[in-house]
């Protein structure tokens, strides 16, 4: 009788080393895990609360940084004026506050802030570079020989202490602005 060799404990022993292998690689895997997880713990139990004079610096920091961020705004981006007069009635009164974007080129019929005589005022942009502009006997505005639409009619007359002949052409690179 030939001797039964016995294959099932071979694969059995196979198995087993397999198993063994793998119930070690999880035991590592769960070993670094509780380590990273001590470590964590360690570094919470290390920190220390930020005091009041540290939470006092950040908050004026940050308010520092927002000041900073409005000034550059309001003096670059935005102007805020007040109105003063009524050269612009109906539309601008006196007294009201005006937000301005000083980044934008002037566009006809757009309301303007300008600088004469160190004050600030306010106009509307009648005429743009190479526009030929005129006032009539009757206070109607002319642009380019045509009657301005409006859609109100506020009678419009030559200041008597104006250096302006008209009819004025506008000069390139400028624009005509009535208040």
């Amino acid at each position: 009788m030939k001797p039964e060799i016995n294959t099932h404990k071979k694969m059995d022993n196979e198995e087993n080393e397999e198993l063994e292998k793998k119930g070690e690689a999880e035991d590592v895997k769960e070993a670094e895990e509780q380590q990273v997880s001590d470590n964590t713990q360690k570094r919470r139990k290390q920190r220390r609360p930020v005091s009041t004079k540290r939470l006092a610096v950040y908050l004026l920091i940050k308010l520092s940084v927002i000041a900073v961020v409005l000034w550059v705004v309001f003096t670059f981006i935005l102007g805020i004026t007040i109105n003063h007069g009524n050269s612009m009635h109906p539309a601008v009164n006196d007294g009201d506050l005006i937000v301005s974007l000083r980044l934008q080129n002037p566009y006809l019929n757009a309301a303007v802030l300008y600088e004469h005589d160190g004050k600030t005022r306010t106009g509307r942009v009648v005429g743009l570079s190479g526009n030929v502009i005129d006032i009539s006997e009757n206070g109607e505005l002319l642009i380019d020989g045509a009657i301005a639409s409006e859609d109100i009619f506020y009678p419009t007359h030559r200041a008597e202490d104006s250096d302006i002949q008209f009819p004025y052409t506008v000069e390139e690179g400028r624009a005509f602005i009535l208040n």
